[in-house]
C-alpha cells in the first residue's frame, strides 16, 4: 500500500511539475510550405442622427496564404497572398457586396482593383516573436494593383482612388498581416502567466491602436490555449472629411500550434462606442456610434 501511495504521489507531482513547466512560444514555420488562415467577421454598427437610429450590418471574410521564403536568425521573410476578400454590407442607405475572387465587369473598377489585390503577392519581414518589421516590395505590390487606374475615366479617378486607398494603403495592408502574428510573448511562459502586445490598425475608416493582454491558460497535445483581453483606441484620421473617435474592448481565446506557432482557431467579441464626425462644405455633423463585432480565425492548411 505504501508503494502504491508513493507512486500516486510521484505521478501527481510529475503532472503538477509538467503543468507548471515554462514553455517557449515562437514561430517555427516550415520553409516552402503554404499556410492558410481564414478570418470571418460580423459587425453590427448603430449610428444615431437627429435622434434616429440607423443600423448597418457588415459580414466579411479574408482568406490569407503565407509561405516562408527564408529566415536569418530570428527574422522571417514571408510571402503573403490575400486569396479571397469578401464583404456584404446592409444599411438603410445602400446594400452591396464585394468579392475579390469574382471576376469584375469592365466598368467595375473597385472590383477590378480587388481582383488584382488577390492576384499579386507581397513580402513582409516578421520576427519569430511576431513583431512586424516591414514590407520588402510594397511599392511594387501597390503599383500592380493600381494598374487598373489607366482604364478609369477621368471624372471617376478621384473617387476610385479613395476607395482603393482604403484597403491598399501600406498601413491597411499591414493590419491584415500583423493581426495574425501579434500574440507571442518575449520570454518563456508557464500556465497563468500574462504578457502584453500592441499593434496599429487601419482600414474601413478606422485608425487606432490595439493593446492586448494574453494569458496562457493551458498546454495540451502540443497546443497552447490562450485567452486575451484587448483595448482599442482610435487615433486622429488623415481623412479631412470624416473622423472617428471611438474606444472599446474585446475578449477572446486562441489555440496555437506549439510546433509552428500558427493559430489553429481563435474567437473574439468586441464592443466599441464613440462618435463619427463628417465635414461637408463647412458644416460638421457628429453622430454617436456603437459597434458590436465577432470574429473567428480558422486554419485551413
Amino acid at each position: 500500500m505504501k508503494n502504491v501511495i508513493t507512486s500516486v504521489f510521484i505521478l501527481c507531482l510529475s503532472v503538477s511539475v509538467f503543468a507548471q513547466a515554462p514553455v517557449t512560444l515562437k514561430f517555427n514555420i516550415e520553409k516552402g510550405k503554404v499556410n492558410q488562415l481564414k478570418n470571418i467577421s460580423k459587425q453590427n454598427i448603430q449610428n444615431t442622427y437627429n435622434g434616429m437610429a440607423f443600423k448597418t450590418d457588415v459580414n466579411s471574410s479574408t482568406t490569407t496564404s503565407f509561405t516562408l521564403l527564408s529566415q536569418e536568425n530570428d527574422v522571417m521573410r514571408l510571402e503573403f497572398k490575400f486569396d479571397t476578400i469578401q464583404s456584404k454590407t446592409n444599411s438603410p442607405m445602400k446594400s452591396f457586396e464585394t468579392n475579390s475572387a469574382k471576376i469584375a465587369k469592365k466598368t467595375e473598377y473597385l472590383e477590378k482593383a480587388l481582383n488584382r489585390f488577390s492576384t499579386y503577392t507581397i513580402i513582409a519581414k516578421i520576427s519569430t516573436k511576431g513583431k512586424f518589421l516591414g514590407f520588402e516590395n510594397y511599392k511594387t505590390f501597390r503599383d500592380n494593383v493600381l494598374g487598373i487606374m489607366d482604364s478609369v475615366p477621368e471624372l471617376k479617378k478621384d473617387q476610385i482612388q479613395k476607395q482603393v486607398d482604403s484597403f491598399l494603403k501600406e498601413s491597411a495592408v499591414q493590419t491584415l498581416i500583423e493581426s495574425l502574428f501579434a500574440y507571442m510573448p518575449e520570454n518563456q511562459v508557464k500556465k497563468a502567466d500574462q504578457w502584453e502586445t500592441s499593434y496599429s490598425i487601419a482600414g474601413g475608416g478606422i485608425a487606432g491602436m490595439v493593446f492586448n493582454t494574453y494569458t496562457l491558460d493551458n498546454v495540451t497535445d502540443n497546443n497552447a490555449q490562450l485567452s486575451v483581453k484587448a483595448e482599442l483606441e482610435s487615433v486622429p484620421s488623415d481623412n479631412p472629411n470624416m473622423s472617428l473617435d471611438i474606444k472599446g474592448n474585446a475578449t477572446g481565446t486562441l489555440t496555437v500550434d506549439m510546433k509552428t506557432g500558427i493559430i489553429i482557431t481563435s474567437q473574439d467579441k468586441k464592443h466599441y462606442e464613440g462618435n463619427m464626425t463628417i465635414k461637408n462644405q463647412g458644416n460638421e455633423m457628429k453622430m454617436p456610434m456603437v459597434i458590436d463585432a465577432e470574429s473567428n480565425i480558422i486554419r485551413l492548411k
